[in-house]
C-alpha cells in the first residue's frame, strides 16, 4: 500500500474525484489521506500513466479548475461489462496469500459500497468512508482467522477481481442479529461477514450466486453446520434456494442509513437431502 496526505480535506476529495474520472482509483483514509494499491508486477508504463493522471489532477485542483464547494458527481464509469461464468476463476484467499488479493478486495468493496448516493448527510466518517463500506483492517481480520473461508472471483479476460466473499466463525462478530442467532455459542456456525460485486458487472446476480454456492461448499468442507449472514434483501431474494428458504431472523430497513434493506438469515449448510452445495 502507498499513501500520501493532502493539505486540505476538500482538496483531497477533489483530487480523488478528478483522478477517478481519468481512470485512476484512489481510496480515502483518515481526514486528508489518499492511498492506492499497485500490484507488485505493475508494468512501468502503467505506473507512468497513473502518475500522469495524478499530476493532471493536482494541476486541476491547484489551477482553480475544480469548484471545491460544489457537490461531487457520482463516481460512475460509462458502460457495464458481462462476466461469463465460464470465463471466471474462483480463488481461495488465505492468510498466506492475502497480500496478493487484499487491494483487489478493497477496490471491490469501495466501488460497491463507497459511492452509494442514497446516504443522507451525517452518516460519513473516517475521511468520507460510508458506514456500510467495511474498512480494510476489518476484512483482513476476518481472513486472518484460522477458521476463515474467503474467496474472490477473478475475470480471466480482464484479469480483474469482480467480487469476493469472506467470513469466519459466528462468535467472532458483533453485527446486528449475531447475539440472538439461535446457534450462537455452539461453535458450529459460519458467519458470512462480507460479500460484494463490482457494480459495473452486468450479470451481477449470476456472479453473486456463484460466490454464494462456492462459499457454502467450502463452509461445509470446513465442518460448519450452519451459515448465517446479514445481507442485502435483494441478494437473498434472488439467491440460491437454500438462501431464499432460510428463515429471516431480523429485517433492517436502510441499514446504517444506506437506503438498503438488509436481512439476517441462518441456513443449514446441507440441503434437506444431506448433500453439500455444489461448486460451480
Amino acid at each position: 500500500m502507498l499513501a500520501f496526505d493532502v493539505v486540505r480535506t476538500d482538496w483531497r476529495d477533489a483530487l480523488r474525484e478528478r483522478a477517478f474520472r481519468r481512470g485512476l482509483l484512489l481510496l480515502p483514509a483518515g481526514e486528508r489521506t489518499l492511498r492506492f494499491y499497485p500490484r507488485h508486477d505493475t508494468e512501468p508504463y502503467a505506473i507512468d500513466e497513473g502518475l500522469a493522471i495524478l499530476r493532471a489532477g493536482v494541476e486541476d485542483v491547484l489551477g482553480g479548475r475544480v469548484t471545491l464547494s460544489s457537490s461531487a458527481g457520482p463516481n460512475i464509469r460509462v458502460g457495464k461489462f458481462e462476466c461469463p461464468v465460464e470465463a471466471v476463476e474462483i480463488v481461495d484467499v488465505t492468510p498466506a496469500n492475502l497480500a496478493t488479493w487484499q487491494a483487489h478486495i478493497a477496490t471491490v468493496e469501495q466501488e460497491r459500497y463507497g459511492d452509494i448516493a442514497a446516504y443522507p448527510p451525517g452518516v460519513l466518517h473516517d475521511g468520507q468512508r460510508p458506514l456500510l463500506q467495511l474498512p480494510l483492517d476489518a476484512l483482513e481480520t476476518s481472513v486472518l482467522n484460522p477458521q476463515s473461508v474467503a474467496i474472490a472471483v477473478r475475470d480471466r479476460i480482464s484479469d480483474r477481481v469482480v467480487g469476493y466473499a469472506l467470513g469466519s466463525p459466528l462468535e467472532n462478530y458483533d453485527e446486528e442479529g449475531v447475539a440472538s442467532d439461535p446457534h450462537h455459542g455452539e461453535g458450529n456456525t459460519f458467519y458470512l461477514h462480507a460479500m460484494a460485486i463490482l457494480p459495473s458487472v452486468q450479470n451481477q446476480t449470476e456472479i453473486e450466486n456463484l460466490l454464494l454456492e462456492n462459499i457454502r461448499a467450502r463452509v461445509h468442507a470446513a465442518g460448519f453446520e450452519y451459515l448465517s449472514t446479514l445481507i442485502e434483501e435483494r441478494i437473498c431474494a434472488a439467491g440460491p434456494v437454500w438462501l431464499r428458504d432460510a428463515p429471516v431472523l431480523l429485517g433492517i430497513d436502510s441499514y446504517l442509513q444506506s437506503g438498503l434493506r438488509f436481512v439476517y438469515v441462518a441456513a443449514p449448510v446441507e440441503d434437506p437431502l444431506g448433500a453439500p452445495a455444489a461448486v460451480s
